[in-house]
């Protein structure tokens, strides 16, 4: 039957194994990669919408709105869009530096010197657990375990954060990047992939507005706006929050691997004690 000795060796030598065959690694960066690449498209769309409608505020025409007409500017409508761009923006600022973070946290855990490490605090481990003193195994097997933890925990975490975006998230993230890439046509009545200049854009603009109540216009910039709440919802949600609270969770976990204790006795420990 087995013992607590070699229930720990035959779990350290797993550990070193499974750390040496980079699990998850090949698949988590390449989540985090696109996570970021999707981040940073999003974040740049939003930009261009934004430039779009500072552009449009710029301009001294103002456009008649229904039953408003001349006593309402481009600008006047356009600003809780323009104000909640610039809100989605800094949030976006704040997802892809944690993305960002997220990725060399990643590559740290999956270099070869950190393989190193966890094979060196491995082999060490096995040999206190047949040779060391009871003190000098317990700091060792707890340092292990510590270090394995870091080595695949992050890891873990953003495969199941994965699991939650396919599960809950990615078809409204999905969503809601394709309403953002097509709101330029909403808003100046030209397809996005359409060619146009400064001018053309701003007489579009003002011919398409002019033919519009003032409820479609409240609907359109509505609906814009709605979008961009929810992809700020849907990124604070996978990059922020979920990243914070499995921290909270990982450094809670530590604490309880930092108070593990082995009580093995060793063979000299035995021999002494039947001798005296």
């Amino acid at each position: 039957m087995l013992n607590i000795r070699s229930i720990a060796a035959i779990f350290i030598v797993l550990m070193v194994t499974l750390s040496s065959t980079r699990v998850l690694d090949d698949y988590v960066d390449d989540y985090t990669t696109n996570s970021l690449k999707n981040a940073a498209l999003t974040y740049a769309t939003a930009r261009g919408i934004n430039a779009l409608v500072s552009m449009m505020q710029s301009s001294e025409i103002e456009a008649g709105v229904g039953i408003v007409s001349g006593s309402m500017t481009i600008g006047e409508l356009l600003d809780p869009l323009n104000d909640m761009i610039e809100r989605f923006s800094t949030v976006m600022t704040w997802v892809l530096a944690s993305l960002a973070a997220q990725k060399v946290l990643l590559l740290l855990a999956s270099h070869s010197l950190f393989l190193y490490l966890v094979a060196v605090l491995g082999i060490s481990a096995l040999l206190l657990l047949f040779y060391g003193q009871p003190r000098s195994q317990n700091l060792a097997f707890r340092t292990f375990l510590v270090v394995v933890f870091i080595r695949f925990a992050l890891g873990l975490a953003v495969a199941l954060n994965s699991g939650v975006d396919y599960l809950f998230l990615d078809e409204q993230l999905q969503s809601n990047d394709a309403e953002i890439e097509n709101f330029q046509s909403k808003i100046i009545g030209i397809e996005p992939d359409d060619d146009f200049d400064t001018d053309s854009v701003r007489d579009s603009a003002i011919s398409f507005w002019q033919g519009l109540s003032l409820d479609e216009l409240e609907r359109k910039i509505s609906d814009g706006i709605e979008n961009f709440i929810n992809l700020v919802a849907i990124y604070l949600l996978k990059t922020i929050v979920f990243p914070l609270g499995f921290f909270y969770a990982a450094f809670y976990f530590i604490r309880l691997l930092w108070r593990v204790e082995l009580n093995i006795t060793t063979p000299s420990l035995k021999a002494d004690t039947t001798a005296g």
